[in-house]
């Protein structure tokens, strides 16, 4: 198992009412602190898990699809009644490979938002 796997979140915010199936909540796996050297994502499933500080428990846990397992990119696209009420959530990816799980290191924030659809 690799020590150290981060998270960049392309979008900061999203709004709860978005379901458009074009419109994806996507991001990029790193092995390094720096963010230059991405994961294989060959044969893992991937997590996409949300909190509240201070809270206890995900108020989102969705499997996400890869988009290039060698650019280690990932991609979800968010159905109706999945977003959690607005406010801002912590965001990491939990890995899993043949009964191994590794998550990201670091917490990336996505703020929700009230409205139907994006800016």
């Amino acid at each position: 198992m690799a020590y150290g796997l981060f998270l960049a979140l392309d979008q900061d915010k999203w709004y709860r009412n978005d379901f458009s199936s074009e419109n994806k909540l996507t991001g990029t796996i790193y092995t390094d602190k720096q963010m230059t050297v991405k994961k294989n994502l060959t044969g893992y499933t991937l997590t996409v898990r949300m909190w509240k500080d201070r809270a206890w428990g995900d108020r989102f846990n969705q499997i996400a699809s890869i988009v290039s397992a060698t650019e280690g990119t990932w991609s979800y696209a968010v159905a109706t009644g999945n977003m959690p009420p607005p406010g801002i959530y912590k965001v990491s990816i939990e890995l899993t490979k043949s009964g191994v799980k590794e998550s990201t290191l670091n917490r990336q924030e996505l703020f929700v938002k009230i409205g139907p659809s994006a800016e």
